[in-house]
C-alpha cells in the first residue's frame, strides 16, 4: 500500500483513509460532543426540578410546608398581585394557589413559623425609599385554588430604609429576622411580640454577607443559612459571626433558599420561567444537622390566629416530610467534574490534530 498522499491523514476509520482536514473535523467534533455531554449531564444531575407553572416567572421566596409533604411554597416578585403556589418538589407541578387580596408592592420571601403561619415579605425596596415595609401573615392554607385573609406587622429600620430580600423564622424562638441585602447588609430582629396595631421597630443585631437573597434557619436552629447570588454562608445564632460558607450552583440569578423535605440539605433556586431548583448539602464544618422535626402540624384555619405573633405557641411543631431517596442530589462536585472531563477531551482533540499535521509533513 503507498504512502497517503498530502491532502490525506493516516488517521481513518475501519482502515478507511480520510483527507486530514475531515479527520480532524471528525474527532474534535466527536471530542467536543462527548465533553458537552460530560458537562451537560453534570449540570443535569444537579437539578432536582423546575418550577414548571409559567404564572411563576420571578420566584423570589421559597418555603417548605410543614403541613404537605414535599411541597414548597413560592411567591413572584413586584408586579404579581398578593399570591403564592405551592409547589410539589417532586415533579414541579402547582399544587395549589393561595390568595390574600393584601396590597403588595414588592414581597421577597417566604417563611413559615413553627406554628404553621405563612409569613409574606413585602420588603425589596431597590430604591431605599419605603419609609415603612410589611410583612403579612396568614395560617398555612389546604393545597387547590384557596382565598383567605390576612394580617401584618408594619416593620421600620432603626437607621433609615433598606432593601432586603431574605426573612428567616428561629425554630427555637419564634422570632422573626429579615437580612439586608446592601454592600453591607445587617440582621435585624422584629420584637419578640410585633405587634398588628402601630409601627414595630427592628432591632439590628449583627452585620451580614453582602447581597444576601435569601435566607433560613437549619430546622435544629444551629446556624442561620444566608445565601448571595454565589455563595451560601452560616451564621452562628448567638454570636452571628460566620462558622462555614460554600459555593453555590451556577444559576442565571439566586434568589432563594429553603430547607429541602428529606432534611439534610438545602433547596436554592433561581428566578426566570421554569426555573431550576438544586438540592445542596449543608456545607462541612456546620454545628448542626438540618433535620426536620417531627410532630403534627397545626391545622389550618380560614383565618388569622388572635396570637400576637410567630411566638404565641412555641411548643408546635411539623410533620415529617416525605421525599424521593432517588433524587439526584446537587453537588457541584459533579458540575466540576463534568467540566474538567470536558477540558480534557479538548485537549485530547488538539493533540490529534497535532499528530495528524506531523504525519502530514512526514
Amino acid at each position: 500500500m503507498g504512502m497517503p498522499g498530502p491532502g490525506t491523514s493516516r488517521l481513518g476509520v475501519h482502515g478507511l483513509r480520510l483527507r486530514r482536514p475531515l479527520a480532524v473535523a471528525i474527532l474534535t467534533a466527536g471530542t467536543l460532543g462527548m465533553a458537552w455531554a460530560g458537562a451537560t449531564s453534570a449540570v443535569a444531575a444537579a437539578t432536582d426540578f423546575r418550577i414548571l407553572d409559567d404564572r411563576v416567572a420571578e420566584s423570589s421566596g421559597l418555603a417548605l410546608s410543614r403541613a404537605h409533604p414535599h411541597t414548597v411554597w413560592t411567591a413572584n416578585d413586584s408586579g404579581d398581585s398578593a399570591r403564592i403556589f405551592a409547589v410539589d418538589t417532586t415533579t414541579g407541578r402547582t399544587t395549589g394557589v393561595h390568595t390574600f387580596d393584601a396590597p403588595v408592592v414588592d414581597v421577597e420571601a417566604l417563611a413559615i413559623t413553627p406554628q404553621g403561619r405563612v409569613l409574606v415579605a413585602d420588603v425589596g425596596d431597590n430604591s431605599r425609599s419605603r419609609q415603612r415595609v410589611r410583612v403579612f401573615w396568614f395560617d398555612e392554607p389546604a393545597l387547590g385554588d384557596t382565598s383567605g385573609s390576612w394580617a401584618s406587622w408594619e416593620l421600620a429600620y432603626p437607621d433609615g430604609p433598606h432593601d432586603a430580600e431574605s426573612l428567616a423564622v428561629d425554630p427555637h424562638t419564634g422570632r422573626v429576622l429579615v437580612v439586608t441585602k446592601g454592600a453591607a447588609g445587617a440582621v435585624y430582629a422584629l420584637p419578640e411580640h410585633p405587634s398588628r396595631h402601630g409601627l414595630n421597630r427592628l432591632e439590628r443585631l449583627a452585620d451580614a454577607p453582602a447581597v444576601a437573597t435569601d435566607a433560613v434557619f437549619l430546622a435544629d436552629g444551629s446556624a442561620l443559612a444566608v445565601r448571595t447570588y454565589t455563595q451560601l454562608v452560616l451564621l452562628d445564632p448567638k454570636t452571628w459571626r460566620p462558622t462555614v460558607s460554600a459555593f453555590l450552583p451556577l444559576q442565571r440569578q439566586g434568589e432563594t433558599i429553603a430547607l429541602a423535605p428529606d432534611g439534610d440539605g438545602l433547596l436554592v433556586g433561581t428566578e426566570g420561567r421554569r426555573s431550576p431548583v438544586q438540592e445542596v448539602p449543608v456545607p462541612v464544618g456546620a454545628t448542626g444537622k438540618a433535620t426536620t422535626p417531627t410532630g403534627a402540624a397545626p391545622t389550618p384555619t380560614a383565618t388569622p390566629s388572635a396570637g400576637t405573633g410567630p411566638a404565641a405557641s412555641a411548643t408546635s411543631s411539623s410533620r415529617p416530610h416525605a421525599t424521593s431517596s432517588s433524587r439526584p442530589r446537587a453537588d457541584r462536585g459533579q458540575l466540576v467534574e463534568g467540566l474538567g472531563a470536558a477540558v480534557s477531551l479538548v485537549l485530547v482533540a488538539l493533540l490529534a490534530t497535532w499528530v495528524a499535521r506531523r504525519a502530514a509533513r512526514r
